[in-house]
């Protein structure tokens, strides 16, 4: 656990001034165990192409140091979006912006197809028997070793209990009358909705592979507002424009330490499960750097770090939280009560189904 306990709120507007927490101990590779760092790494710089905010704090604060103390290298940062990010290493192959990426899982199969990864080495990776199945993301024909989850939220609901006096308690609550012109949903183009369609259409008797029921189910829907994060809505919340939203669990916590007006659940059908992933970029000089990058965020220190200040889950199985800590929040939830999509799937079909959207459901939403 983090040798400092910290409030969310600190964390949030102040978490440059954190120190990293006990590290523990840290498996690594077979260079590190024998006491050295690769010579190509001490003195240089890993860039880590991730989120800004939550995640970029929660790695400079809880294993930017262990990192430096066991390779001798220092961390540089390439922040924005995931699709910003990712546009980035397609039109900088040649030269590559950083060496490690952090993204979503479907990410790690779209760089994989685009030649955009470079397999991580499993002998160097100390914790990989220990992850759940879904962390480890395995691409191509070949099944490399694409990508690593280091840690896991869960996209559920969030209700505003001023305004909802029967507690939802589902998916399908979403379609409740009194919610029409009081939803926070997700965007076309976010990165949950391929799953929403899924689920949609399974409501309405299709399946991933029949998703017509699920594109008409959803143009049923009235939201208020589209989004692709809570603060697109937050204010909304406040002023009970919005009594009811999709979002990931640890958005909504965040909220509720925010002291705004919300209550989540995980859905009785389960919520989406979306493990944070790291892949290695194709092209750098610091391979096992980024292994033993990689590895810091594997370790029990990170994860709990990362579910006390981050309210993410863990991703490997070993790793128990305090029931202190896992009373704040879901925590990425629970691994029964989430659902894991294929990220391979989700890939081929996002395409398509987001001009579906786009043409389809949408221009239904602004005629209701």
């Amino acid at each position: 656990m983090p040798g400092k306990k910290t409030t969310r709120r600190k964390f949030l507007l102040d978490s440059g001034a954190l120190g990293l927490g006990a590290a523990g101990s840290v498996i690594a590779p077979a260079w590190a165990q024998s006491g050295g760092a690769p010579a190509i790494a001490k003195g240089s710089t890993l860039t880590v192409s991730t989120w800004g905010g939550v995640t970029q704090d929660l790695i400079k604060n809880y294993a930017e140091k262990e990192f430096e103390k066991l390779t001798g290298a220092k961390i540089a940062y390439d922040i924005g979006g995931v699709g910003a990010r990712y546009g980035k290493l397609l039109a900088q192959r040649s030269n590559p912006p950083a060496d490690v990426f952090i993204s979503g899982d479907e990410q790690v199969i779209a760089g994989d197809r685009a030649g955009l990864n470079q397999p991580i080495d499993p002998k160097n990776i100390s914790k990989l028997n220990t992850l759940h199945d879904w962390a480890v993301i395995r691409t191509g024909a070949s099944r490399n070793l694409g990508g690593i989850g280091f840690a896991v939220n869960a996209y559920v609901i969030g209700y505003n209990p001023d305004q909802v006096k029967v507690a939802p308690t589902g998916w399908a609550d979403l379609w409740r009358p009194e919610f029409r012109g009081k939803l926070a949903f997700a965007a076309p183009a976010h990165s949950m909705m391929p799953m929403i369609i899924i689920m949609a259409a399974e409501m309405a008797g299709g399946s991933a592979t029949s998703p017509d029921a699920g594109f008409k189910k959803i143009a049923e829907l009235r939201p208020s507002k589209l989004t692709f994060f809570w603060t697109d809505w937050a204010s909304l919340n406040k002023s009970g424009d919005v009594a009811i939203a999709t979002e990931f669990d640890y958005y909504l916590q965040t909220m509720k330490t925010l002291n705004y007006r919300i209550e989540y659940f995980v859905p009785k059908e389960k919520g989406i499960g979306t493990p944070l992933t790291a892949s290695l970029v194709r092209g750098t000089k610091l391979k096992e750097a980024g292994e033993a990058f990689i590895n810091v965020l594997l370790t029990p220190a990170f994860q709990e770090a990362a579910a006390v200040n981050a309210y993410l889950g863990p991703t490997d199985r070993t790793v128990k939280l305090a029931s202190s800590v896992a009373a704040k929040c879901t925590c990425g939830a629970t691994v029964n009560q989430m659902r894991f999509f294929d990220p391979s799937f989700i890939a081929d079909v996002r395409p398509s189904w987001t001009e579906r959207l786009n043409t389809e459901v949408v221009p239904q939403w602004r005629s209701r």
